[in-house]
């Protein structure tokens, strides 16, 4: 497996290669920080309970929301560099904050909805960055599949970081971590140089370079953006409007919308129960948190290298939807009972799934949606899967009440792997339309 992750390496530009370090490095500390920092914190250390947890996740996922739009404007109105160096300031501030003040219940909590700011503003490095460096549908997908093997290999190595931290030190601990992480990542985003769609980026002389760069990169592959996506007006593009338009006057973009939606809609509920399952069901330590998280990078792992084996005309939106069906049965077997190593089998088959859908439902939006307006659309796209993941929360603590912990995410787990089904049977002849759009022959 390392021979192949070195292998894809090697293969990228430069340019690519540097987006995966900043990739990695910031999401390392990103997943020592959610699982340990913040749930890890609130259940163990605070005794956290089921209103708690949800509370506390909701208000993460919310402004998620909002720092993914903010993000996603942003990205589009000064685009990648002057991004990146934003992020960086904001989330050095969350840390700060988190490390300071985070052992009070009041201030965990506005930590959180801070993080999950930064999370947001944070997502359009994976998600619309390679939009940046390549229109050819072939080095998009390897781009984003190595987006995602570095992202799982970060769900391993940040959860272990993590839980080793918490082994010795306060749970909050892991915040500093964090911080050190986003300081590396500067020296990789340094000599970060996007070649399509630069506007005000580095004056005259890069933007030169950059359109030179870009037709010879159009020319290099299968250009997957339709002819006439060649812009829109100056004026236009600050505005969060144009991202909502380029979304649902797509009928790509707006199915992929909704797909993800729904099939976050029974998976949201995992993430407010999810600690109280390891500490009340599978009666592990906080540690186990870390540990658990990093079985699912490993599969996650697995399954970004199995996407480079896909064939370009199978990133389809029926593909996707088959995997979203897999990262159901997946939760199934995670949740189903309260034996710890058939909940590690699970993580496995879990992240496996995942570990495909990421890179799959990001090339599939990059295909689809004009640079000028990617990070917003972007945006638009990451509402979708985060309302469908808000909407449980107020549910969980009523259901748990009344099914219980597990009985509550063996519910959620089944509309997980349902959703995805009923999608493709009552949609199949508009996946066909919108899967025929790119891969006429497929």
């Amino acid at each position: 497996m390392l021979d192949r992750i070195l292998a894809e390496a090697r293969a990228l530009a430069p340019a690519a290669r540097r987006l995966v370090l900043m990739r990695f490095l910031i999401y390392v500390g990103i997943q020592s920080c959610y699982f340990i920092g913040v749930l890890g914190t609130l259940t163990y250390s605070m005794d956290g309970e089921v209103a708690s947890t949800a509370v506390v996740v909701a208000l993460l996922n919310l402004f998620q929301i909002v720092g993914s739009f903010a993000g996603g404007a942003y990205l589009d109105a000064r685009g990648p560099r002057l991004h990146f160096s934003l992020l960086v300031i904001v989330m050095l501030a969350v840390d700060a904050f988190c490390i300071v003040f985070g052992s009070v219940m009041s201030a965990l909590t506005f930590g959180a909805a801070c993080l999950g700011f930064s999370l947001g503003f944070f997502e359009p490095v994976s998600r619309s960055y390679p939009a940046y460096l390549t229109a050819d549908a072939i080095e998009l997908k390897r781009i984003n599949s190595a987006l995602s093997i570095v992202s799982n290999i970060g769900v391993v190595v940040g959860p272990l970081i993590g839980g080793a931290i918490a082994s010795v030190a306060p749970t909050r601990a892991v915040f500093a971590f964090m911080g050190a992480c986003v300081v590396l990542a500067v020296i990789p985003a340094a000599g970060f140089r996007p070649v399509i769609g630069v506007r005000a980026e580095g004056g005259g002389q890069d933007a030169g370079l950059a359109a030179e760069l870009s037709e010879g990169s159009a020319g290099a592959g299968t250009d997957c953006r339709a002819a006439g996506q060649s812009g829109h007006p100056a004026g236009s593009r600050s505005s969060l409007i144009e991202g909502i338009r380029a979304v649902f006057s797509n009928a790509a973009l707006s199915f992929l919308f909704w797909a993800g939606f729904l099939s976050y809609l029974g998976y949201g509920a995992l993430d407010p129960l999810e600690s109280l399952y390891y500490r009340d069901v599978l009666q592990v330590g906080v540690a186990w948190m870390g540990w658990l998280s990093a079985a699912s990078g490993v599969g996650a792992v697995a399954g970004a290298l199995l996407v480079l084996r896909i064939p370009v005309r199978r990133v389809t939106v029926q593909t996707l939807l088959v995997l979203l069906c897999g990262m159901g049965i997946g939760c199934l077997v995670y949740v189903g009972t309260p034996y710890v190593l058939v909940a590690l089998v699970g993580q496995v088959l879990l992240g496996l799934a995942f570990g495909m859908i990421v890179p799959l439902q990001n090339t599939l939006v990059q295909m689809h949606a004009e640079v000028e307006v990617i990070g917003r659309a972007n945006s638009v796209m990451t509402f979708g899967a985060s309302a469908g993941g808000v909407i449980p929360l107020l549910m969980s603590p009523w259901l748990a009440a009344m099914l219980g912990v597990q009985g509550t995410l063996l519910l959620a787990s089944v509309l997980v792997a349902s959703f995805p089904v009923l999608v493709l049977v009552f949609g199949h002849q508009r996946i066909a339309r919108i899967d025929a759009e790119v891969h006429p022959a497929a």
